[in-house]
């Protein structure tokens, strides 16, 4: 269970990315099927009260921050490595990223650090990286 504590800390660096970036002064998680705030996708309000849609994708050392005030986004990083679900893990991340932003998207791979494999989804998107493995700057 070493990952959780290293997820809450990427989720906190997140959050400020949102804050400090995108506007964000609320900030949770939604589940649309139950209504949790446990779990689901992340929720975000702004000070004018627009409204920002927000994707989060963690992995070892890396967390990737999507946000677009057009559209739903999604993004999904993941450690470079042998496929998962039948699929390499570019083909991985472009349908994870597809399925967080509800498909029909434009998507697009993300340049990320050595050992790393990303991709976006959506329109008019901003991104950030964020943690120990991202690049500094």
């Amino acid at each position: 269970m070493a990952a959780e504590p290293e997820r809450s800390q990427l989720r906190a660096v997140a959050h400020a990315v949102l804050r400090a970036e995108a506007g964000a002064v609320g900030l949770g998680r939604l589940c649309p099927r139950c209504g949790s705030s446990v779990h689901g996708r992340p929720v975000a309000r702004t000070g004018s009260g627009g409204p920002l849609q927000v994707s989060i994708s963690y992995t070892a050392g890396l967390v990737a921050v999507a946000w677009s005030r057009t559209s739903r986004v999604g993004v999904d990083v993941e450690r470079d490595g042998p496929p998962v679900d039948g699929l390499d893990r570019r083909g991985f991340t472009r349908a994870e990223a597809l399925f967080k932003a509800g498909g029909g998207m434009p998507t697009r791979e993300l340049d990320l650090p050595d050992g790393y494999v990303g991709t976006l989804a959506g329109v008019d998107v901003s991104w950030r990286l964020a943690g120990p493995a991202a690049p500094a700057g």
